[in-house]
């Protein structure tokens, strides 16, 4: 693809070939805790994936370190270099989240522990259910227009000025609203930032998402395998989490399968493959770095921004 022309392309077997120590591999038992509903991510692609790609990161993790060290001195200035932000973006139903804790996990790991890893969603900056109905937009969550960019902002620019204390929005699947408590993290080293909205552009803001980020990843796969992979899980959620009579999707339990299946089909035709094809996909030639997964859910190809 022309889009792709200043990308490098690696095949798996391509990119599985660069030198990267192989004492940082992640357990079954740690990968299995990790792992998302119906994601198939495997030890294979902990080795011959991510550990490529956690190193790359290394590299530009410390390569921002020295270029910092080098212009405070030149300046005569002593300040500490702000977070290294790594965005992570990418569609409902594509493993974003499961390679957001395998990213969060195996950086701790390969720094042995030395810097702060904090991982963040960018779902709790979106504006509550009461807010979303007074606005109408309760049918277009998920979409740029339903977050509180505002607030976001707010947070990149306190984490990139180094304030001590950063508060970060959290937000339940399971009551499918933001939560009215909040997190709080503390000069983090790294901070990997999860979510469909990170990439994205709005001409109407001075400021962009994108202008804080030290280097991001777009995880892509063929449409109808994201559709696929999205029915799949509702239907393990309606076996599983939505039998809780508090779950907002309980009522979708009491319903026959073929209800329930119209029901998700409708969700993906009108709200996340809408969002999908306007916003998401819009947004991945400005990652570095593409993750593409094939129909079994593995990454077959890498492709990294020249």
């Amino acid at each position: 693809m022309t889009k792709l022309n200043h990308y490098f392309h690696f095949a798996r077997d391509e990119w599985r070939q660069l030198e990267v120590s192989k004492d940082q591999i992640l357990t079954a038992a740690e990968l299995e805790q990790i792992r998302g509903l119906n994601d198939r991510i495997s030890l294979d692609d902990i080795s011959e994936i991510y550990l490529p790609l956690i190193k790359l990161i290394a590299i530009q993790y410390h390569e921002a370190i020295f270029i910092h060290e080098e212009k405070m001195e030149y300046l005569k200035k002593k300040e500490q270099r702000a977070p290294f932000i790594i965005a992570l973006s990418g569609s409902v139903a594509v493993g974003k989240s499961t390679t957001a804790r395998v990213f969060k996990l195996m950086l701790d790991r390969w720094f042995s522990k030395t810097r702060q890893v904090e991982l963040v969603t960018t779902d709790g900056f979106l504006y509550p259910n009461h807010e979303l109905l007074k606005r109408g937009l309760m049918n277009k969550k998920g979409f740029p227009e339903s977050y509180d960019k505002a607030r976001f902002s707010e947070f990149l620019i306190n984490l990139k000025t180094n304030k001590n204390k950063v508060e970060i929005p959290l937000y339940s699947h399971f009551t499918y609203d933001v939560l009215p408590e909040t997190r709080t993290i503390r000069n983090p080293d790294i901070v990997i930032i999860e979510g469909i909205n990170v990439l994205q552009v709005d001409s109407a803001e001075n400021v962009f998402p994108s202008d804080f980020f030290d280097f991001s990843v777009y995880v892509d796969a063929a449409e109808e395998n994201i559709k696929k992979w999205y029915l799949e899980r509702f239907f393990i959620l309606r076996e599983t989490a939505f039998q809780d009579v508090n779950s907002y999707f309980h009522q979708y339990t009491k319903v026959s399968k073929e209800e329930a299946g119209r029901f998700a089909l409708e969700i993906w035709d009108t709200i996340n493959g809408v969002n999908l094809k306007e916003n998401i996909e819009k947004t991945k030639y400005r990652a570095n770095l593409i993750l593409y997964k094939g129909r079994n859910h593995l990454v077959s190809d890498v492709y990294l921004r020249k």
